[in-house]
């Protein structure tokens, strides 16, 4: 019986794609460099914009991603992920 809630709490405790969709022109036209860098999250995406200042979206974790490697935002997805009870979360996908 344990193993049964167990195996439920850890279900429910999984966060699931809302969304995958790819960098729009008008996103894309406001960056003007993203590259993978280390975070408290693992790696993330540090996007450099154009008008200045800094943004960073944790890459999803099937996405491999070395320190100082250029993004093309062109191939890059933006995954939205869902888990009941909590706001929605941006993972960038290589």
């Amino acid at each position: 019986m344990a193993s049964i809630f167990s195996s439920l709490k850890q279900y429910a405790g999984q966060w699931s794609v809302k969304s995958v969709s790819n960098f729009t022109a008008e996103e894309q036209s406001v960056v003007a460099n993203a590259e993978v860098v280390p975070s408290d999250y693992g790696m993330s995406v540090c996007f450099h914009m154009i008008g200045g200042g800094m943004t960073f979206i944790p890459l999803d974790r099937d996405s491999e991603g070395s320190e100082g490697q250029v993004v093309d935002l062109a191939t890059a997805k933006l995954l939205t992920l869902t888990k009941q009870g909590e706001r929605d979360i941006l993972r960038v996908r290589l």
